[in-house]
């Protein structure tokens, strides 16, 4: 049908754990945001509306850096944690293409205010503002090895799918590690 209840999460939840499985849900950011601006076309990119997306793939449309941006991504993980009571929570940090941050008037003068270098180091604060958000609710983020690009938030498990140099990195930066490199153990294929 295209999505779970809340009621269908929690029998989901509850069934894996009657199993000793921790299900973690995955709530990807800065990108794979199409779906989400969308429908809520306040969070995008200033000037840049999308439609709803009907092609598996990545596409180029970020969440906005800006406040009501993040409020709505807390607002969303408060509801992922009322479902989902295991310690990690999954923010992606993946495939986000920064076209659009790079050519946003309001998006520069925002990495300008926060004495940001360039956009993958405004993806780590953003990342870095939400995984913060999380620690502050006893979890823990967890993100695909591109979070390492610009600065890997402190408090953040690595995921690495893209072999095992980010593995490796991570840990050498003290982060706890996920080996999932594609294709041996990227499940999904």
């Amino acid at each position: 049908g295209g999505f779970y209840t809340q009621d269908d999460i929690r029998d989901l939840v509850a069934y894996a754990g009657a199993r000793y499985i921790t299900v973690i849900p995955e709530i990807d950011l800065p990108g794979h945001a199409q779906a989400a601006v969308a429908a809520h076309p306040q969070l995008s990119v200033p000037g840049d509306h999308p439609a709803v997306s009907t092609n598996w793939g990545v596409n180029y449309y970020l969440y906005n850096t800006n406040a009501d941006s993040l409020t709505f991504v807390k607002n969303v993980l408060d509801e992922v944690m009322a479902l989902f009571p295991g310690r990690y929570i999954h923010l992606g940090g993946d495939e986000a293409i920064k076209t659009q941050w790079r050519v946003s008037p309001a998006i520069q003068s925002q990495m300008r205010a926060l004495g940001l270098r360039n956009e993958e180091a405004l993806q780590s604060w953003f990342m870095e503002q939400i995984g913060r958000y999380l620690a502050d609710h006893g979890r823990t983020m967890v993100g695909w090895d591109e979070i390492l690009q610009g600065g890997v938030p402190s408090t953040a498990t690595v995921m690495s799918w893209r072999g095992s140099q980010g593995a490796i990195t991570a840990a050498r930066l003290g982060h706890d590690v996920v080996l999932s490199p594609a294709p041996i153990l990227y499940f999904d294929n």
